[in-house]
């Protein structure tokens, strides 16, 4: 190229820098991308040739695709400290940007300087690079903190949600820098909120007076509005049980009881301890009244006792059982009468009849021994309304499970042919098999029949003096060798009549069906609540599901597992995590049939088992 070439372009690069500094003086701010589009030059020139001149010819300070004049990037920064200065509140770094004409790094450079010689008053919180980062004003945090003091102060708690909204993200650390130690030391933190030692005091005051008052008290109705949660009722019940040794709760609910109510509970009792205390005294003394009978049973006995040998295990309630394993059978209080019988006072609280019937449950039937026992002392003969009783008691117990039997017979009905038998079978071979037990100790006056073998059972049954009693017994464990219930029915029925039980027993209507299933599932769901081996939890759960979403019961062992997941999995209500659930579960119970001393997998079997608790009683689970 030749001087004179040379010349011109230095000429015309004077030119450029001059336009650029004319629009820099005009503007403060000229885009690089706009001068190549306004220039109609290349970049690569651009950037060559002229942009080279930044600082020297060209009176500007590049950043990226922008050059600054200083007076510019001057007024830019004493607008930021007027921003910075003004703010009161947290504020986005974005906003602040989107009001200036300024590359984020030359907005950060600008910020460090006013930084830099303490003319920000503020703080950045969150990374730069982030769309979340913020700008704390100090009078925001001075006014906060202002704020949180004279409110806690005041009112002695705070809700932790508070703190969210102020963007306070460790509450306990704020607190403690604002807080002297005594003051933060005496905190109480309960899931959404903070409470003061002294508001706490008070709670506990309230608290120990009513139950010193009335024996139990409802701890929701004296939290604080803003400590309702389950949580926060959970860890207070937790905390006020924990001081007061005498004190009790069950999880779940609201309520605390003391020892004292459990006495009270005892004494409702007592009225029906005496009542039950003189029908066992009556039933224990049925056997006096055929003790002719009887006699004749001893006799055969005695004569095929060195027939019997070992495979004789069953013999009349006389010869076989001492008088105190026959009393064990009798002493019995059902958690449902127990419960009844509470509910008549009134004074205890619904939510808590299972947990004191289970407290009391052993005492009480303790209590009914001593006063059988009592009674027993001063019998002498038994009349015609002992047998009544007993008979009245089978009739109860007779009636209980064919109920049970024939709504797990329609339960079964609902799978598919093979899985249908297959429960069936199962049904004849338990409920079915303690339906013929019952009638057959009642009819031969025999205890423990469940205990015999099959010849001694044969035993006792061609010993059933009464012919047509024999035959129905007979017919009735026949049944129980069949794959269906048909013959089963029939037998039951001929049992029933008048010259053999004379039971009043029918097969339950729709109603009833309805009003059982329910409260197969109420036992089903107490049981998976005390229950502590995984493959049992899965097993209650699978029956549960199936008694609340397909309104059937099913009576069914561990080996249908499958069969109930399957059924179950099927069910609309059933969604993707409560099936991966089941199936998940299932699967690491085989696992743990071969692994028994694998810790780590006990570990996940129990966390499976809380998560199917969770899952049947509506709260939020996790699969894992």
């Amino acid at each position: 190229m030749s001087i004179t070439s040379i010349l011109k372009v230095r000429d015309y690069i004077d030119v450029l820098c001059k336009a650029v500094n004319e629009q820099l003086v005009d503007a403060g701010i000229v885009s690089v991308s706009q001068l190549v589009k306004t220039w109609d030059l290349a970049t690569e020139i651009l950037n060559s040739l002229v942009l080279v001149e930044v600082g020297s010819k060209i009176d500007a300070i590049r950043d990226g695709d922008a050059l600054y004049t200083r007076s510019y990037l001057s007024a830019q920064r004493n607008i930021i400290r007027a921003m910075l200065c003004g703010l009161t509140k947290v504020t986005p770094i974005d906003r602040l940007q989107s009001e200036l004409q300024l590359t984020n790094t030359m907005f950060w450079s600008l910020f460090d300087e006013l930084d830099a010689v303490k003319e920000a008053p503020g703080k950045i919180i969150g990374a730069r690079t982030s769309s979340r980062c913020l700008y704390h004003p100090n009078i925001y945090t001075i006014l906060v903190k202002q704020y949180i003091l004279k409110t806690f102060l005041q009112e002695g708690m705070l809700r932790l949600a508070v703190f969210k909204k102020l963007f306070i993200s460790e509450p306990k650390i704020y607190m403690k820098e604002i807080l002297q130690d005594m003051e933060h030391s005496t905190l109480i933190y309960f899931p959404s909120a903070i409470l003061s030692i002294k508001v706490w005091n008070e709670i506990e005051a309230v608290v120990k007076e009513e139950m010193n008052s009335k024996s139990v008290v409802d701890v929701r109705l004296h939290m604080p509005e803003i400590v309702q949660s389950r949580a926060d009722i959970e860890q207070a019940i937790i905390s006020l049980v924990k001081n007061n040794e005498n004190w009790l709760f069950v999880p779940g609910i609201s309520y605390i009881y003391s020892q004292q109510l459990l006495s009270f509970a005892m004494k409702a009792l007592d009225g029906l301890i005496n009542i039950r205390a003189e029908e066992i005294t009556s039933i224990w003394g049925k056997q006096k009244a055929f003790k002719k009978q009887e006699k004749k049973q001893d006799e055969e006995w005695n004569t095929a006792k060195s027939k019997k040998g070992k495979g004789g295990k069953g013999k009349t309630l006389k010869q076989i059982l001492p008088e105190e394993s026959t009393l064990d059978l009798l002493i019995r209080l059902s958690e449902e009468e127990i419960i009844k019988e509470l509910k008549k006072t009134n004074d205890i609280p619904n939510e808590l009849l299972e947990d004191v019937t289970e407290q009391i449950r052993t005492k009480a039937e303790n209590l009914l021994r001593s006063r059988t026992e009592l009674l027993l002392d001063n019998v002498h003969a038994i009349s015609i309304q002992d047998h009544k009783r007993a008979h009245a008691q089978l009739q109860e117990t007779l009636c209980a499970l064919y109920d049970n039997i024939c709504i797990f017979e329609d339960g079964a009905a609902t799978f598919e042919d093979t899985v249908a038998s297959n429960l069936q079978i199962h049904l004849l071979r338990t409920l079915c098999t303690d339906f013929a037990n019952n009638v057959l100790s009642y009819i031969s006056r025999t205890q423990n029949v469940d205990t015999l073998n099959t010849k001694a059972r044969n035993e006792t049954i061609a010993n059933i003096e009464n012919a047509e009693n024999r035959k129905a017994v007979e017919k009735l464990f026949t049944a129980l060798s069949t794959k269906d219930l048909e013959s089963f029915h029939d037998a039951v029925f001929g049992v029933c009549t008048s010259a053999v039980c004379a039971l009043n027993l029918k097969m339950p209507d729709k109603k009833r069906r309805i009003e059982l299933i329910k409260t197969y599932e109420d036992q089903l769901v107490s049981q998976l609540r005390e229950c502590t081996d995984p493959p049992s939890g899965l097993l209650l759960t699978l029956l549960i599901l199936l008694a609340r979403n397909e309104k059937i019961a099913v009576h069914a062992s561990g080996k249908f597992v499958s069969h109930l997941i399957a059924k179950v999995e099927r069910h609309p209500k059933t969604n993707a995590e409560l099936a991966e659930l089941l199936t998940s579960s299932q699967k690491m119970i085989i696992l743990s049939m071969h692994a028994k001393d694998d810790v780590n997998l006990m570990t996940k079997l129990n966390e499976k088992l809380v998560a199917l608790i969770a899952a049947v009683n509506g709260f939020d689970y996790v699969a894992s």
